[in-house]
């Protein structure tokens, strides 16, 4: 079985997490002795430029089209803040609150 893990973060801001959640697959993959197949992680990094705007779009105004990949993908997980945290399709956290555990 193949883990999915997608973290949305703003880029700059969040950095914090995106090592946090890496050293966390690490720390799993080594204690279990999964290879690096099993996990695909993928971050997803918003510029703080176009934070406004995308937060605008998601409550229904308008913005470039080019935007609207990233504004169906928030939605589609109903995500209102940032970082949020998917696994398999599942949102597991999202807002500042992101630790370890």
């Amino acid at each position: 079985m193949i883990i999915n893990i997608k973290l949305y973060m703003i880029e700059d801001r969040d950095d914090k997490y995106l090592e946090m959640i890496k050293g966390i697959i690490r720390e799993v993959m080594s204690e279990l002795g999964l290879n690096d197949s099993i996990i695909r992680f993928i971050s997803v990094k918003i510029s703080r430029d176009y934070i406004d705007v995308i937060r605008g779009m998601m409550l229904g105004g308008e913005g470039p089209a080019e935007f609207m990949p990233i504004i169906n993908e928030l939605r589609e997980y109903e995500i209102f803040d940032l970082p949020a945290l998917i696994i398999n399709g599942r949102k597991i956290i999202e807002g500042r609150d992101l630790s370890p555990r």
